[in-house]
């Protein structure tokens, strides 16, 4: 978005990042895990977008076929989204993710790549935690990679709770709108003092 970070997504910082989050996670320092694993899975992704690392002659000669700008961009999207839904489990929250706030231009094509690669990550973590569950993997075989405090009591609900819920969906819904209408008539006014001043000066 015309913001140049020199080598963000290079292996090295991918390596970097890499070991500091673990270090800072078994330290129990109180830093954010989600950060860091979207912006592994962008280096990831970035540098199968470049068919390797020629720096470090890691290179394949099939991924050359994504050496391109949108196919980069792209790649990368997938990568971040994909450190979503490692982060949480949650494949849809990484494309809803990279839909949001990593791409800059979203076309269907990149929405079915975004979904496959959150499926790929939901399936592939799925099976390193059924594999970790006989405690061979510490905690990492309790659920996603961000742990919340989460107990095993089974909560129940009663239809009693039905109306507060549905009052705060309707209450969300009805000042979302009014906050976009708003917003709306604030623009319009932004752009109309613009153009008067314009036409002043």
């Amino acid at each position: 978005n015309g913001v140049d970070a020199p080598d963000i997504f290079s292996l090295k910082t991918l390596v970097v990042k890499i070991v500091g989050c673990i270090a800072a996670v078994s330290s129990s320092l109180h830093v954010g895990k989600a950060g860091p694993l979207v912006h592994t899975g962008a280096c990831i992704a970035s540098i199968l977008g470049q068919g390797g690392s020629s720096k470090y002659h890691l290179t394949c000669k099939w991924l050359r076929y994504f050496k391109n700008d949108r196919d980069r961009r792209d790649l990368v999207t997938c990568g971040a989204g994909a450190g979503i839904a490692a982060a949480f489990r949650a494949p849809v929250g990484g494309v809803l993710f990279a839909l949001e706030a990593v791409s800059s231009w979203w076309r269907s094509a990149l929405l079915w790549r975004a979904f496959f690669t959150t499926a790929m990550v939901a399936v592939v973590l799925r099976a390193l935690i059924d594999f970790c569950k006989s405690d061979k993997c510490g905690l990492f075989g309790k659920g996603g990679l961000i742990m919340f405090d989460v107990t095993s009591d089974y909560i129940t609900y009663h239809l009693v709770d039905l109306p507060p819920v549905i009052t705060l969906g309707v209450l969300g819904g009805v000042l979302g709108s009014l906050h976009n209408f708003f917003l709306d008539k604030v623009l319009r006014l932004y752009n109309f003092i613009n153009e008067y001043v314009l036409l002043l000066a």
